[in-house]
């Protein structure tokens, strides 16, 4: 079974540390391709990886679509260009293609050494860290997952609708297990993710933009996130953020595992609510794409 290990990337820093764990990965993978826009000195340095410039920048959804045109694998195997890959990291991945886990996530260590990036990690992957249990998801973040080329035959590639770097990977995923896949999780299957998200003001624009995005996918599939009429409205984001913030907190530190990171709370509920705001926004603007709808 042949890996391509695709990473999209916008001249992020920790690239150069990513491309030097997958080439310390046991077994290498078939083939690596960086997409986007990088350091030209790079296509020196690693004269074994596949590089693509994009030109200009592009969506993730663009970058990892192109990827997957590069790609001759039989399984595309995703992470981020702020991510670092465990040594193990392939060939988990290929143990657990080859044992017919079709579309495989992997666990995240959000313990990044920064305050500002580790709460951003809590908020976004507490559902993939790697102290998260092994199992089904309703969704797959591509920062760690494999894919295998018959499940995008079937499905076919990710939404470039999407700008920047969000929403399209769940609206992606969505779509593989309403086709009838199983999205399986194995938290042992580890990349580190350190983000360049070291203040607040990045990280409340992660999060706008997250909830900016993934509205889309919510009210594309209404009945997949039980989502009522009143929820359309730009209102009921802005009052009730406070309300939502807390409960979604809530459920995030009343798990054990999740209280060593107690000094992150203030920040994860801070991201809910301004999550909330960004989604209030993106109805606002109409991108909910009512017109493709699950019914569609």
């Amino acid at each position: 079974m042949n890996i391509s290990v695709i990473v999209p990337t916008l001249h992020d820093d920790v690239l150069p540390r990513t491309i030097e764990a997958i080439l310390n990965q046991n077994p290498l993978p078939f083939e690596i391709i960086i997409v986007g826009l990088f350091d030209a000195n790079l296509i020196d340095v690693y004269p074994s990886v596949h590089f693509v410039s994009t030109q200009v920048p592009v969506c993730a959804a663009k970058a990892r679509n192109t990827g997957i045109a590069q790609a001759t694998g039989d399984v595309f195997l995703f992470t981020d260009s702020d991510c670092i890959p465990a040594p193990d990291w392939v060939g988990r991945h290929q143990a657990g293609q080859i044992a017919g886990h079709l579309v495989l996530g992997g666990g995240v260590d959000i313990d990044d050494e920064n305050y500002w990036a580790r709460s951003d990690n809590v908020s976004m992957f507490h559902e993939f860290s790697t102290v998260a249990l092994a199992g089904t998801r309703f969704l797959i973040p591509t920062l760690n997952a494999s894919v295998h080329r018959t499940v995008y035959d079937r499905v076919g590639g990710m939404d470039e609708s999407f700008p920047g770097a969000a929403g399209e990977d769940t609206d992606w995923t969505i779509r593989m297990r309403l086709a009838g896949y199983t999205l399986d999780f194995d938290p042992s299957i580890v990349v580190a993710h350190r983000p360049v998200r070291l203040n607040w003001k990045r990280v409340a624009r992660h999060w706008f933009n997250a909830g900016y995005n993934n509205m889309r996918p919510r009210f594309r599939y209404p009945s997949e996130y039980n989502m009522p009429k009143f929820t359309k409205s730009a209102l009921f984001w802005r009052l009730l953020s406070p309300l939502i913030g807390v409960k979604i907190t809530w459920d995030i530190y009343k798990q054990a595992i999740y209280r060593p990171y107690w000094a992150s709370l203030p920040v994860v509920y801070a991201t809910k609510v301004v999550y909330c705001w960004g989604a209030a926004r993106s109805l606002d603007d109409g991108f909910v794409d009512p017109s493709a709808a699950e019914a569609k």
